[in-house]
């Protein structure tokens, strides 16, 4: 009874094993097709595939009294190097002459053992006459202590090349797939470490405690690579992996009921239907890698029409007329590309806004009331809001430009019934940003094709008006923030003074610190000297309590979710000096979103200090 339990256990975990090996190596090289990292760890878990193969078909088919058969073996030798190189690679700086002459060493040993263990009887002498479920049926050859000192020491060495990546990872979440690596080469190393005393012993050990500890590693090593990968690229896996592994494991549960139907009917031994297993996880996987492939080159086909127009449409910019046409078209192609049901875009006009271009909605030529498009990012309406007797609607895109909100894009539901995302959402801020520059830009240009003489008389007016302005502000020593000077040099003083916060000399010394508002942060004693360093560091306080207010209520869910990327990355940034690719990492955004959300940001912070500043204006 108990030898049959083992055997059903061993059978179980070699066929476990072999089937997450071979779907995870699959699955890491069709995710990161171009990295060696990825071809290393594929090149890993095949070769335990095909050890935990050649174990499943020794179990159920043991050849001939006290012979042994030549594949036995050999594959586990060959993960051996390839493990080895992955764990080499996986460390940070350039490699060195002597780790490339040690890889090719180990390759070449690898080699020569594999080698060895087919041709001769050197390594393995032969079978006793004991059961296959313990490695004391093997019988050990002269050179057997060399192999086993080989799968103990190259692994050992793994495993120092895992830490070393683990103590000088850069940021926690790859600290965590290190330590995930840790944990996989390590139960690869107790393994061969078991394997190797059990055979030279000739101890009556279990075979399953090896194998199962190989298939555990098998599956952290597939894991913690996939995921390194991903966080390296910028990317997340979480939903992918758990549906791919959930259709994988569907199609062996469906080939298993057909194998174990076989034998109940027809009398086929199970060991027939496992390479037939192997082609469907083979096939299934490629088709999956084919489908991503496809849908990413549908994906580029599907904006590649959208992303022309929008091209075409930033080169020139024209009188209001044309840009309703042209605007036209945009709605057209980028309801197309999103599959909406319906949309509009809405300019401003005087106090709400006027549609000047529609998509499936006969509404060109009305008005919206302000307090409805009126919004300063992305909003989807959720629910989705009746607006306009068009139906539900169900995101506003808005168009800033020059400080302000120039207009919006508004859109209707997915025809799907699909949510929009991120895809989508960064697609679209990008179309809005184009669509609001361009629109700016020609309503500016039509202004001065109509007004040119009148423009020109009335800025050499407010160029006298302006200096004597200046003179008076400078007379009265006002504050300079949000008096007498741009958006956009107010969002300059700001970003200047977050990146030296933590210098309380310069802050003390800058023009920020002369707000009104900064008397109130003073943490100095009644009747005490206010020196400039008392400023820089109460206007530190006011700019950490700036950027908190961009915070969102609740805690912090991990990855952030985009509205917390303001408040996350101006803290992050600034407040804790962390480098921005390690932000984009945590955040898994690109370059672009971050340097948006980064604008944002700061001209949120700014327009809450020119608020303070004015309250306390009208307070004195």
């Amino acid at each position: 009874m108990l030898e049959k339990l083992l055997f059903a256990s061993i059978s179980v975990t070699n066929f476990v094993g072999l089937t997450l090996s071979l779907w995870l190596g699959f699955y890491i090289i069709s995710r990161s097709p171009r990295s060696r990292v990825s071809w290393l760890a594929g090149a890993t878990l095949w070769s335990l595939c095909v050890y935990f193969l050649s174990s499943l078909a020794y179990l159920h088919s043991p050849p001939e009294e006290g012979s042994l058969p030549w594949w036995l073996g050999w594959s586990v030798v060959l993960a051996v190097p390839f493990w080895f190189h992955l764990s080499l690679s996986l460390r940070p700086g350039r490699q060195t002459t002597t780790l490339r002459l040690l890889v090719i060493l180990v390759y070449l040993l690898a080699l020569s053992v594999a080698a060895v263990m087919t041709y001769t009887r050197w390594v393995f002498a032969g079978a006793t006459p004991k059961s296959p479920l313990y490695y004391s049926a093997q019988r050990p050859g002269p050179l057997y202590p060399l192999l086993g000192l080989f799968l103990t020491i190259v692994p050992a060495l793994s495993l120092y090349n895992l830490y070393v990546s683990w103590g000088q990872a850069s940021t926690p979440a790859v600290r965590r797939q290190f330590a995930v690596l840790l944990w996989a080469t390590g139960l690869a190393l107790f393994s061969g470490a078991y394997t190797s005393l059990s055979i030279c012993l000739g101890l009556d050990a279990p075979v399953f405690i090896s194998n199962l500890s190989l298939s555990a590693a098998v599956l952290l090593l597939g894991y913690g690579v996939a995921r390194y990968s991903a966080l390296i690229e910028g990317r997340t896996i979480r939903r992918d992996f758990v549906y791919t592994a959930l259709a994988t494991a569907l199609v062996i549960g469906l080939y298993l009921l057909a194998a174990f139907a076989s034998d109940l009917v027809f009398d086929v031994p199970f060991i027939a239907f496992v390479l037939i297993i192997m082609l469907a996880i083979v096939s299934h996987s490629l088709y999956d890698w084919a489908r991503t492939h496809l849908d990413r080159l549908f994906y580029h086909q599907r904006y590649g029409d959208l992303k022309a127009r929008l091209r075409q449409f930033a080169r020139t910019t024209s009188p209001d007329q044309d840009i309703q046409d042209r605007l036209q078209v945009i709605i057209e192609t980028l309801c197309r590309s999103l599959e909406v049901t319906r949309g509009f875009i809405a300019l401003r006009e005087g106090e709400g806004f006027a549609v000047i271009a529609g998509w499936k909605a006969d509404v060109i030529g009305q008005s919206v009331a302000s307090e409805h498009l009126t919004t300063d990012d992305i909003t989807i309406l959720s629910p989705p809001g009746e607006m306009m007797g068009l139906g539900d609607m169900a995101l506003i895109a808005p168009l800033h430009a020059g400080g302000e909100q120039t207009g919006a894009i508004v859109l209707g539901q997915r025809t799907t019934g699909a949510e929009y995302g991120e895809d989508d959402l960064d697609m679209l801020d990008e179309c809005a940003h184009t669509v609001g520059s361009v629109v700016h830009a020609a309503r500016l240009q039509e202004r001065s094709v109509q007004q040119i003489d009148a423009l020109l008389t009335e800025v050499r007016e407010r160029e006298r008006e302006l200096q004597v302005s200046m003179r008076q502000l400078l007379a009265e020593t006002r504050p300079p923030l949000l008096a007498g000077q741009s958006e956009r040099e107010d969002i300059s003083l700001v970003e200047d003074v977050l990146r030296h916060q933590y210098d309380y000399p310069y802050l003390g010394e800058h023009a920020l610190a002369q707000l009104r508002f900064i008397e109130s942060y003073l943490d100095v004693g009644e009747g005490a000297i206010v020196t400039h360093l008392d400023r820089g560091r109460a206007l530190q306080k006011v700019l950490i309590a700036a950027i908190e207010k961009l915070k969102p209520p609740g805690p912090q869910p991990s990855p952030p979710s985009r509205q917390w990327h303001q408040y996350t990355i101006l803290h992050n940034c600034y407040v804790l000096g962390k480098p921005n690719r390690d932000v984009m990492s945590d955040l898994y955004i690109g370059e672009g979103t971050f340097n948006r959300a980064r604008r944002r940001a700061v001209r949120g912070v700014t327009r809450a200090l020119g608020e303070m500043e004015t309250e306390a204006q009208r307070r004195n």
